[in-house]
């Protein structure tokens, strides 16, 4: 008998944000896994899925408590026999877990960030919550973090499953045309993903900035919410060099500027794994991280791209010299990270350590 899964997951969210967890429903689903997906809001990739038979609710996680949220939850639970919630967002994580009170499926939950903590109460009524079976970590970095916030006893319910890629997923994907940024086919253009956060690190690159040669010819494109904010302008400003920045905010795309940059650069100052630093390097695109969280266990190899210490623009600088005066060796560093992901990394090795994290405690 099919193993009764209710997977929550906000795969309404624009197409590349989603794709790893869609590619994962599609993947347990293939094994047999008889699977409920809860998300948000209907899309054409949401209506894709229930086309190949995998039934989908939706319900707006608008409150981190509901009433109506819990009622409809335990409907779904209920009406499905669901013995298996796999969660992967906070405020579905909180309502989810009351509404499993009582009944005897057993859950598990994603963390995919070093943002937990013990000392926050709300974290309890969530990811740190005792009723929660696994809680799957994103990388090496994401389990050490989430172990030392549980207690002794439950630190063997933190499990790390990358969440992988496949580079075939973004085959035949059309790289944004350059000149629509104001860049040129002459410019070494950069580019980096993230929301205006401290621990994006969006300073160190713009310090960085001012710190390059004036031989260079490189443009930074800064991509996510808040990376044209006013806040981010008065810090390309403070730089030196504000017209060799690019602020683009939110757009649909991002994939398709990585893939029309020569170089990725992620300035955080700390990473879970980094969704954009995989998806450019399936785009076989050389990249530069810190060395904050999980991020740098993509590039333990050593051959296949460049770690720098976090917090330091000087450092971040050096690796973009290094990359422009070693430019003709890009692509080969590029391919060798895309290698990476198919090899060490890949969507099909998450798929099989999820199935059998479901058999593991379904029995």
């Amino acid at each position: 008998m099919a193993h009764r899964v209710l997977f929550i997951s906000d795969i309404s969210l624009s197409p590349f944000t989603t794709i790893a967890d869609r590619m994962l429903i599609r993947g347990l689903h293939a094994r047999g896994v008889d699977m409920t997906v809860v998300t948000q809001r209907p899309t054409d990739e949401t209506e894709e899925l229930q086309r190949e038979g995998i039934k989908v609710e939706y319900i707006i996680f608008d409150k981190k408590i509901s009433r109506n949220i819990i009622s409809r939850l335990r409907a779904i639970i209920d009406a499905g026999q669901i013995e298996l919630i796999h969660v992967t967002f906070g405020k579905a994580m909180t309502n989810a877990l009351m509404a499993a009170r009582g009944r005897k499926a057993k859950i598990i939950g994603y963390y995919g960030s070093l943002s937990l903590h013990w000392h926050d109460p709300s974290a309890w009524l969530a990811f740190l919550n005792p009723r929660i079976d696994r809680l799957i970590c994103a990388s090496d970095a994401v389990e050490a973090h989430v172990k030392r916030q549980l207690p002794p006893w439950r630190r063997n319910r933190a499990v790390r499953i990358y969440r992988g890629y496949n580079p075939d997923w973004f085959n035949g994907l059309v790289p944004a045309n350059r000149s629509d940024a104001g860049a040129g086919e002459e410019d070494f253009l950069i580019c980096t993903v993230g929301i205006l956060r401290k621990v994006k690190g969006i300073r160190y690159l713009t310090e960085a900035a001012g710190m390059l040669p004036k031989e260079i010819p490189f443009k930074i494109i800064l991509i996510g919410d808040g990376t044209d904010s006013p806040d981010t302008i008065k810090l390309a400003r403070a730089s030196g060099v504000p017209e060799k920045f690019i602020h683009m905010g939110h757009i649909k795309n991002p994939p398709a500027w990585m893939a029309a940059c020569d170089l990725y650069v992620q300035p955080s100052l700390s990473e879970g794994l980094g969704r954009a630093i995989t998806e450019a390097m399936c785009l076989a695109k050389p990249v530069i991280v810190t060395d904050g969280g999980g991020a740098k266990e993509l590039f333990a190899r050593g051959d296949n791209g460049f770690v720098v210490l976090r917090r330091s623009a000087a450092g971040l600088a050096q690796a973009i010299i290094r990359c422009w005066e070693n430019r003709d060796s890009l692509a080969s560093i590029g391919m060798k990270a895309r290698e990476t992901i198919r090899n060490e990394f890949h969507h099909d090795e998450t798929v099989n350590r999820t199935f059998e994290l479901y058999r593991e405690l379904l029995g």
